[in-house]
């Protein structure tokens, strides 16, 4: 039990002043006769009566406490080094902000006469924004490695029958004409069968209305006539109609055979 404030020997034969819990540095000067003052302090030290300075009632004051400057700077610099290393541009930025609070608040942690959680809070933001801005900069970054995918759709189409892309140095037997008429619907629907047949393509024997179909389509075509009669007889079109010949023999048989019954 903490004895109770007042004047006792500190054994070294002299009186001082116990506040309660430790000694003060207030002493009692001895008297002429022997005897110490043991009077308890009742004022500000001061010259007394009988040539001392009486002791104060109480404890001595404590020095007045600082505001945490430090403390609210390091935290101030954690909460930018967050949100800049969240940010993949500016994430190198934000570690050196985020290094330069954890620093300035571990001295504000050592700091005397001042509140330490500023400090405390600033240096824990500090290495909690470095790992989330870490993760959200890697996060970001794979994203944008990987990029958007689409899904793949399959397509079939039924096959068609080749054009050589290399022209024959001589003329094809069976090519018309220069400035032979355009062959009518029917003619052109038994050059295509013979056509089809002799490069062994059979599977739309069993369709009756195909080889119809294609005349009627390639004879509304966009082909000129000379293109036209020599596709048709297996022959070479011209260089400049190549792909439009291509395209147009291309819709022909899906718009005669839109289930692909004859591709298979």
């Amino acid at each position: 039990m903490s004895m109770p404030a007042g004047w006792y020997d500190d054994g070294s034969g002299r009186q001082r002043w116990w506040d309660g819990e430790k000694w003060s540095e207030h002493v009692a000067p001895e008297q002429s006769g022997g005897s110490a003052a043991a009077q308890p302090p009742t004022g500000p030290s001061a010259p007394s009566a009988n040539g001392y300075a009486a002791a104060t009632t109480g404890p001595p004051s404590s020095p007045a406490r600082v505001a945490p400057v430090l403390g609210f700077v390091g935290l101030g610099l954690a909460v930018l080094g967050t949100v800049l290393a969240c940010i993949p541009v500016t994430f190198v930025v934000g570690v050196v902000v985020l290094i330069a609070a954890f620093v300035v608040s571990l001295v504000g942690v050592f700091k005397k006469n001042t509140a330490k959680w500023p400090s405390i809070v600033g240096m824990v933001l500090s290495v909690i924004g470095g790992v989330i801005g870490t993760i959200v900069t890697l996060v970001i970054v794979a994203a944008a490695l990987v990029g958007p995918t689409g899904p793949m759709t399959p397509t079939v189409a039924p096959p068609t029958p080749s054009i050589s892309a290399q022209p024959s140095s001589e003329p094809s037997p069976s090519s018309p004409p220069v400035g032979e008429e355009r062959p009518s619907a029917e003619e052109i629907a038994v050059e295509v069968q013979k056509t089809f047949q002799g490069e062994g393509m059979t599977n739309y024997d069993d369709m009756p209305d195909f080889y119809p179909c294609m005349g009627e389509q390639l004879y509304a075509s966009d082909m000129s006539d000379e293109t036209l009669s020599a596709v048709i007889s297996g022959g070479e079109p011209l260089e400049a109609e190549r792909a439009s010949a291509e395209k147009a023999i291309t819709d022909a048989v899906l718009f005669c055979d839109p289930n692909g019954e004859g591709a298979f």
